[in-house]
C-alpha cells in the first residue's frame, strides 16, 4: 500500500510536465479555468500554498484581478513571477547568442550583396538592429534580472566584446569598415547594468564614468550611442553628477580623459561642458572659447554674454575668432571684411546654416554699432539680408538702394552678390569635342546691371541681348558656354510665356532639359526678365533654334554602347521645329549610318517613319 501511494505521488509530480508536453498553451489555460471553477476556495488555497513564496504572491495577484478581458490582459503583462521573468531573460540571451552566431557565418544572414557583380559585405546595420530588438525586450526586465542574479556570469559589456571578437574571427574576409554602431536601447542596457554593478560595489559615480570610458576604449569596432550616454549621465541624481564633475575637473589632464574631453565630437566633452555650466558657470565660457576653432557656433553664447555685459571690445575679439573658425570650416583661406564682399558668397555653394550665421552677423552688427563703426554696422545689415534672402532679387535691390553705405561699399557688395547669382545660375557646360569656350559676360549679368544702374535700364539690356542673339554662331564648338546660356534663357522665356504647358513640349523636354537648369533665385530672375526683355525676344530665340538645331543633334558615331535613344528623340524635335532640315539630315544619315541597325530601330520605336 505504501509503495502504491509513493508511485501515485511520483506520478502526480509529473502531471504538469506531461500536460505541458501534450497540450497547447490554450488547452492548459482552459483546463486550469475548469479546475478553478469546480475547486472550493479552501482547496485552491491549499494547492497554492505548496508553491514558492514568489509564485504564491504572483498567483494570488492574478486571481484577484478584475475579470474583464482588457484589464486582465493589461495586468497579466505587469504581474509576472520571478521564475517566468528568469525564463524570459534566459530566452532573450539565447536569441542574442543566435544572432551573434549567425553573424559569424560566411554565408549567414548578415552577408549582403547588392548585385551579383559587386563584392559581398557584412551588413552591420541589420546586425545591430537585431541586437537592438533583443535589448529593447531586455531593458524592462534588467533591474529584476540584476537584483535576482538571473545570469550572474553575463553582462552586456562582455557580451559585446565576445560578439565583436566572434564576428571578426568568423569573417576574416570582411572588414567592418564603418564600425558597429550600437543603438540607444542596447547602450542603455550596458549603462544600466554597469551602474547597478557599481552601486552594488559601493563605488561612486565618477568611478562609473571611468569604467564606461575604459570599456569604450576596449572596443575595436563597436561604438555606443553618444546621445544615450549623455542622456543617461545627465539624468543621474544631482549628487552623482556633482561627483562626476569633481572627478573630471581633477582628472581632465590625465591620459585617460584629456583626449575625449577636448574632442568636441565626444559625448564626454558635451557632458563635461554641461556639468561645468551647472556647477562652475564662471568657467563655462572659458571652456567654450577653447572649442571655437573646432566648432565655430560655440562663439555665439560667449558673444551673447559679453553683449549683455556691454563688453563690446571683448565681444569684437570673440566675433573675429568665430568668423575665422567659420571661414576655415568652409575651407575659405582668404580674409573677409563686411564692406568688401558678402559672407554668403564668400562661403560659396555650401549649405549654410542660415540661422546660426545670421545670428553671428546680428551680434557683429550690434557690436559695431556700440563701437560707433557706423559704416560697418550698415554693411552688416546688408550682409544679414543676403544670408537669408540672397535669392530674392527684389529684397536685395531694395537693400542696396535704401541702406546707407558708401558708394565703394555698395558697389563691392553688389558686385559680390551679382557674380554669386550668375555663378549659381550658370549651367555647367560639358563638351565632348574638347575644351569649352568660357563666357564671362552674359545675359543674367546684363539683366542685374540694367536693374541696378538706372542709366542703363531696360534699353541697355535689350540692346545687349539683341546683339548677343544676332551674333551667336551656329557651330556648337564656337558657341562654348553660350549654348547652355541660351538653354537657360529659353527655359525662362518659356515659363514666362506659358504658366502651364510649353509651346513645344518635346523641344522643351529634350533640348532645354529644364530639370538641369533650376536655381533658387529663378522666380525672381523670371520676374525681372519679363519686365526687361524685348517684346520679340521669344521669337528671336526660337528662330535661332529652328535655324541651327540640326547642327546640335547628337552624332550617331559618338553614341556609347549602340544606344541611340537620345538621337531618335532629337530627330523627333527637329522634325517638329524644322521639317526641311530633318529631311536633309535624315538623308545624310541613311547614307553614312545605314549599317547602324540599332539607330534605325530606335528611330522606329519613337514613331519616326522613313
Amino acid at each position: 500500500m505504501v509503495m502504491q501511494n509513493q508511485k501515485s505521488s511520483e506520478n502526480s509530480l509529473h502531471v504538469g510536465d506531461r500536460l505541458l508536453a501534450g497540450l497547447t498553451q490554450q488547452e492548459v489555460a482552459q483546463l486550469l479555468d475548469a479546475l478553478f471553477r469546480v475547486m472550493l476556495p479552501e482547496l485552491q488555497a491549499q494547492a497554492i500554498a505548496q508553491l514558492s513564496p514568489d509564485t504564491q504572491k504572483t498567483v494570488w495577484q492574478l486571481l484577484s484581478l478584475p475579470q474583464t478581458h482588457e484589464s486582465t490582459q493589461t495586468n497579466n503583462n505587469q504581474t509576472v513571477s520571478l521564475a517566468k521573468q528568469a525564463q524570459t531573460w534566459s530566452k532573450l540571451w539565447k536569441n542574442w547568442d543566435k544572432i551573434v552566431s549567425e553573424a559569424s557565418k560566411e554565408e549567414g544572414k548578415y552577408i549582403a550583396q547588392e548585385a551579383h557583380w559587386e563584392p559581398p559585405y557584412f551588413d552591420a546595420i541589420t546586425f545591430t538592429e537585431d541586437l537592438e530588438t533583443v535589448a529593447g525586450k531586455m531593458l524592462p526586465l534588467l533591474p529584476t534580472a540584476f537584483e535576482h542574479e538571473f545570469t550572474p556570469d553575463c553582462n552586456f559589456v562582455t557580451a559585446l566584446l565576445e560578439a565583436e571578437a566572434e564576428v571578426a574571427v568568423g569573417l576574416p574576409e570582411w572588414d567592418i569598415f564603418e564600425g558597429l554602431f550600437i543603438e540607444r536601447q542596447l547602450t542603455h542596457c550596458v549603462l544600466q547594468w554597469e551602474w547597478l554593478t557599481v552601486q552594488a560595489q559601493e563605488k561612486n559615480a565618477f568611478y562609473f564614468a571611468q569604467q564606461i570610458l575604459e570599456y569604450e576604449q576596449q572596443f575595436d569596432d563597436i561604438e555606443l550611442d553618444s546621445d544615450a550616454i549623455f542622456d543617461f549621465f545627465a539624468q543621474l541624481p544631482e549628487a552623482d553628477r556633482q561627483c562626476i564633475f569633481n572627478g573630471l575637473t581633477a582628472e581632465e589632464e590625465t591620459s585617460l580623459w584629456q583626449e575625449v574631453l577636448k574632442n568636441i565630437d565626444s559625448h564626454w566633452h558635451y557632458l563635461y561642458l554641461n556639468l561645468v555650466e551647472q556647477y562652475a558657470p564662471h568657467r563655462y565660457l572659458d571652456n567654450l572659447r577653447e572649442t571655437i576653432p573646432q566648432q565655430w557656433q560655440n562663439g555665439s553664447p560667449i558673444i551673447e554674454t559679453l553683449l549683455s555685459q556691454k563688453n563690446y571690445a571683448e565681444s569684437l575679439v570673440i566675433i573675429e575668432e568665430t568668423l575665422q573658425a567659420l571661414l576655415k570650416s568652409y575651407r575659405v583661406d582668404t580674409a573677409w571684411t563686411p564692406e568688401t564682399s558678402l559672407l554668403a558668397t564668400t562661403l560659396g555653394f555650401y549649405d549654410i546654416s542660415t540661422k546660426d550665421v545670421g545670428m553671428l552677423l546680428h551680434y557683429y552688427q550690434q557690436t559695431a554699432q556700440e563701437l560707433n563703426q557706423t559704416e560697418r554696422a550698415k554693411a552688416l545689415e546688408i550682409q544679414q539680408l543676403a544670408i537669408a534672402q540672397w535669392f530674392n532679387w527684389s529684397t536685395m535691390f531694395t537693400a542696396f538702394a535704401e541702406i546707407p553705405v558708401s558708394a565703394s561699399t555698395q558697389e563691392a557688395l553688389f558686385v559680390s552678390w551679382r557674380d554669386y547669382i550668375a555663378r549659381r545660375a550658370k549651367p555647367r557646360t560639358r563638351n565632348e569635342y574638347g575644351t569649352v569656350k568660357i563666357v564671362d559676360s552674359w545675359w543674367v549679368i546684363w539683366l542685374l546691371d540694367s536693374i541696378a544702374d538706372t542709366q542703363k535700364g531696360v534699353n541697355w539690356f535689350q540692346q545687349q541681348i539683341n546683339q548677343w542673339i544676332t551674333n551667336l554662331p551656329g557651330d556648337k564648338t564656337q558657341l562654348g558656354e553660350n549654348y547652355d546660356l541660351l538653354r537657360l534663357l529659353t527655359k525662362d522665356l518659356t515659363e514666362v510665356r506659358n504658366n502651364e504647358l510649353p509651346s513645344y513640349p518635346r523641344f522643351y523636354e529634350v533640348v532645354i532639359r529644364p530639370e538641369k537648369l533650376s536655381s533658387k533665385d529663378e522666380l525672381s530672375r523670371r520676374e525681372y526678365l519679363k519686365q526687361y526683355a524685348p517684346a520679340d525676344l521669344w521669337e528671336q530665340v526660337m528662330k535661332y533654334w529652328k535655324t541651327n538645331l540640326q547642327d546640335f543633334v547628337p552624332k550617331p558615331e559618338l553614341a556609347q554602347g549602340s544606344n541611340y535613344t537620345e538621337h531618335a528623340r532629337w530627330m523627333i524635335v527637329l522634325k517638329k521645329l524644322s521639317p526641311q532640315d530633318y529631311e536633309t539630315l535624315l538623308a545624310q544619315w541613311q547614307v553614312v549610318h545605314k549599317r547602324r541597325r540599332n539607330l534605325w530601330k530606335a528611330m522606329t520605336q519613337v514613331g519616326l517613319n522613313f
